[in-house]
């Protein structure tokens, strides 16, 4: 499946390369001012890790074809800010200009993915007393709530399972705190959804 839907994408990037050979995508370094190199690693980088964290959020959604055309543009950019670095080693700019722009893309990695946030996550909610007023004002919020009796070690408790999108796990948490300080509350990614409801 995989091949199928990136085999489109795979044609017009082998195009491409039959017409713009490797050779002529190389940064012309020794012809770039000293002190524009370190801006353009820096950039590199940046540009390199954030991709990196998008790369991720693909693979864990099991998005094979933009997994691999985000990783081809990131080992791209890699190679060629690794290239900038090592064009001149006597210049410690240079060095300092690739590790700020590795810290930089990660901190910009995650402000992406806190952003956009995609998918749903599963929320277990374990109360030993509120269980049903928990699982009544999560469907008032629109989400959809399974209340469950479970045996706990001092006794019965209600477990709740309900999965929310991903960008509003802190809301709906916020909203289920005040209803019980003793409440227990576990979060995980979900990768598919089918039937049930859906928000």
């Amino acid at each position: 499946m995989f091949f199928i839907k990136a085999s489109p994408t795979l044609i017009l990037l082998g195009a491409g390369l039959a017409l713009f050979p490797l050779a002529d995508w190389r940064i012309p370094w020794d012809l770039i001012p000293q002190g524009l190199m370190p801006l353009m690693i820096y950039f590199l980088r940046t540009f390199d890790l954030t991709m990196a964290t998008l790369r991720m959020l693909a693979v864990v959604r099991g998005r094979a074809s933009t997994a691999w055309i985000i990783g081809f543009i990131q080992a791209l950019s890699f190679i060629l800010g690794i290239a900038g670095v090592l064009s001149n080693l006597k210049n410690p700019m240079n060095l300092i200009a690739y590790v700020a722009g590795f810290a930089t893309g990660n901190v910009i990695g995650i402000m992406i993915e806190s952003k956009a946030a995609p998918g749903h996550s599963l929320m277990r909610i374990i109360s030993p007393e509120r269980g049903h007023l928990i699982a009544e004002t999560l469907r008032e919020l629109g989400r959809g709530a399974t209340e469950v009796s479970a045996q706990g070690k001092q006794g019965m408790v209600s477990l709740i399972y309900c999965y929310v999108p991903r960008r509003t796990v802190r809301e709906t948490r916020e909203r289920i705190l005040p209803l019980d300080p003793d409440v227990f509350i576990t979060v995980e990614n979900v990768r598919e959804l089918r039937g049930g409801w859906r928000v």
